[in-house]
């Protein structure tokens, strides 16, 4: 029965835990995610002065999954990172480098479909910013920024991916990861003072949210804990560890 347990936790298969009825079960990890990461402004977007770079960032953190049933579940993560905008603008005659990044701690809470070596995920994330810095070529004194950026946002996240190393109950698994903030990163000090871009002059004509956008490679480590479920030849439910 335990090899059943373990099979179950490795491939997620219904076959693998015939025999046996499972209510729920748990399993915690790390993770990292690195790829594309940004500022999703249209009044940047839209100017001709302004030229995006490809930025990326990092993330660090860990997980843990509750399972109820087979296959749905929620995963609980926090995870430290880093991420970055890129672009050059022109003006005067000449062109200036302006790069932003800021780090935050990341609280997500996300539901999870995984079956048959694959899973899928969605739900929300919270934020939190503990510091945004710029490098701007036209202003090169002015670094420390975050006086001018919102203490927190939240972002909708999406996934999937699936198993690519699996042993016992020890899991690895790759996915893509995308998320996109809801709520503005800018504060009203911010907007009055023209950030992201703060060297822009003249002001463009109205005001356009500023929303951190990513795009990244997810891998997990997992390891199963345990289930709860009830055997064929037993009536009551038990607690099974691994």
């Amino acid at each position: 029965m335990k090899k059943i347990a373990l099979l179950f936790f490795a491939f997620s298969l219904a076959g693998a835990v015939h025999g046996q009825k499972v209510y729920a079960w748990w399993d915690a990890g790390v993770r990292v995610g690195y790829g594309l990461t940004g500022l999703i402004n249209t009044n940047i977007i839209d100017d001709k002065n302004y030229e995006h770079h490809i930025s990326t960032g990092y993330s660090l953190g860990g997980k843990f999954g509750m399972f109820f049933g087979l296959y749905n579940g929620v995963t609980l993560e926090g995870n430290f990172s880093t991420y970055n905008q890129d672009f050059d603008f022109f003006r005067d005659s000449k062109t200036y480098d302006h790069s932003i990044k800021w780090k935050t701690i990341d609280l997500a809470m996300l539901y999870r479909n995984q079956r048959n070596g694959v899973y899928v995920e969605l739900g929300p994330q919270l934020s939190l910013v503990s510091k945004v810095t710029q490098e701007d070529q036209y202003d090169p004194e002015n670094k420390d920024v975050s006086a001018f950026y919102k203490k927190n946002y939240i972002s909708g996240v999406f996934g999937i991916g699936g198993y690519i190393i699996n042993y016992e109950n020890f899991t690895t698994m790759l996915g893509l990861r995308m998320g996109y903030s809801f709520t503005d990163m800018v504060n009203e000090d911010g907007k009055n003072a023209g950030y992201p871009t703060p060297s822009k002059d003249p002001a463009y004509g109205s005001y356009k949210t500023t929303n951190p956008a990513f795009v990244q490679l997810n891998l997990e480590f997992n390891f199963a804990l345990g289930y709860y479920g009830r055997s064929s030849c037993s009536k009551r439910a038990s607690l099974f560890k691994m």
